[in-house]
């Protein structure tokens, strides 16, 4: 059985702060420059998501000596590559006047790498035996549901919309900001998962 972890973190709270003060500001003192704050924290976003590809490549050359852990780590590359390319649209942010179709062809590569490797028997292990025996931070991911839920309401209307998002000109730049917590305990969940692996690692040496 997986093994949930419920410890409340100070980074825990530091990430509700964080969507609250989100909250606030972006219905009331963030100004718009017709845009150009939403388009910054979009790219502020994917300047993250690479970093997390790199840090992860960083990481994962570290246990090469365990390789079911070195592939898992690599797999989980493809992962956060996937979400920066959604979130310069598979590249058509900066190439608008590209055809749609040569970026429906980018999309289907990038999303299918981390399905297909997740045939491969090392990940398959790996996931199985993370499964069973280590923890997971039960906080850190209903955290990072709940703000991709909320994000979710701002940008498709959906039921309590209307008390998330204050001024309807606004709807973007309150998804975007939402989505910032969200990310960040997607990290924070690597982050842990990698502190306890290295504890791992070490007594076993």
């Amino acid at each position: 059985m997986c093994k949930l972890d419920f410890h409340f973190y100070k980074s825990s709270i530091f990430i509700i702060i964080l969507g609250i003060f989100f909250y606030i500001v972006g219905n009331y003192y963030i100004p718009l420059y017709n845009g150009l704050a939403v388009t910054l924290i979009e790219h502020i976003q994917s300047l993250f998501l690479l970093s997390m590809c790199l840090y992860t490549w960083h990481y994962a050359k570290r246990v090469t000596s365990t390789p079911d852990i070195h592939m898992f780590w690599i797999w989980t590359i493809f992962w956060w590559f996937m979400l920066f390319g959604r979130g310069i649209s598979w590249g058509r942010d900066f190439f608008p006047g590209v055809p749609r179709f040569y970026y429906k062809i980018i999309a289907t590569i990038i999303i299918a790498m981390p399905l297909l490797t997740l045939f491969l028997p090392t990940i398959r292990r790996e996931i199985a035996r993370r499964y069973k025996f280590e923890k997971i931070p039960f906080w850190h991911i209903f955290l990072a549901f709940l703000f991709l839920g909320i994000a979710d309401i701002a940008e498709h209307y959906r039921i309590g919309h209307q008390f998330l998002v204050i001024y309807k000109e606004r709807k973007d730049l309150i998804e975007e900001l939402m989505e910032v917590p969200c990310l960040l305990c997607l990290a924070l969940t690597t982050f842990y998962m990698q502190n306890n692996e290295q504890k791992r690692l070490n007594l076993s040496c």
